[in-house]
C-alpha cells in the first residue's frame, strides 16, 4: 500500500482527486477526461482456483480527440495538488464508442499476463525466490518493480 501524508489524508475526503492519465506517456488534458472508475474484477467467472490472483480493473470515458489511433500503454495517477498517488499502468481490453465525440476504454493491469502456466525448469535449482520471480516476470514480460524484495531475498 502506498504510505500518505496527514495532509493527504485529510484533504482527499473533502477535496475532488486530481486524475492524470498518460497515453504512451503522453499527458491527457484533464479537460478530456469526464470519467475514471476504478475496479477489481476478481472470481468474474464466479471460479476459483489456486493461485488466483486480483487484477485490477479501470473503465475510462474520455473525449475521442484524446484518443490515440494505436495506444500501447495507459499510467494513471491520482492525488492532490503537492501529492500525487501511483495507480498503475493498464493495457486496454475493450475500446468502445459511445457517441460521436466520446470512447470508453476498458483497461487491465499487468496480472492478466501471468494467466499462462509457467514453465521454470531452465532454472538451476535450487535458486533463491527472487531468481524464480525475475524469471516469471521476463517470460510474462512484466516489469519487476518490487525493489525491496532484493533487499530480503
Amino acid at each position: 500500500m502506498y504510505q500518505t501524508s496527514d495532509n493527504y489524508k485529510s484533504k482527499i475526503l473533502t477535496v475532488k482527486p486530481l486524475k492524470k492519465i498518460y497515453i504512451d506517456g503522453n499527458e491527457i488534458n484533464g479537460k478530456h477526461i469526464l470519467d475514471c472508475k476504478l475496479s477489481k474484477p476478481l472470481f468474474s467467472n464466479d471460479e476459483f482456483t489456486l493461485g488466483t490472483v486480483a487484477s485490477q480493473g479501470v473503465e475510462l470515458l474520455l473525449y475521442k480527440q484524446a484518443v490515440p489511433e494505436t495506444i500501447n500503454k495507459i499510467y494513471i495517477e491520482s492525488g492532490i495538488t503537492g501529492e500525487i498517488i501511483p495507480i498503475g499502468y493498464f493495457n486496454v481490453d475493450e475500446i468502445s464508442r459511445v457517441d460521436d465525440y466520446t470512447v470508453k476504454l476498458k483497461l487491465l493491469d499487468d496480472m492478466v499476463k501471468f494467466e499462462p502456466n509457467y514453465n521454470g525448469s531452465v532454472l538451476n535449482y535450487p535458486c533463491k525466490l527472487k531468481v524464480v520471480l525475475q524469471d516469471i516476470c521476463s517470460k510474462m514480460g512484466v516489469e519487476l518493480r518490487f525493489y525491496f524484495f532484493f533487499e530480503y531475498g
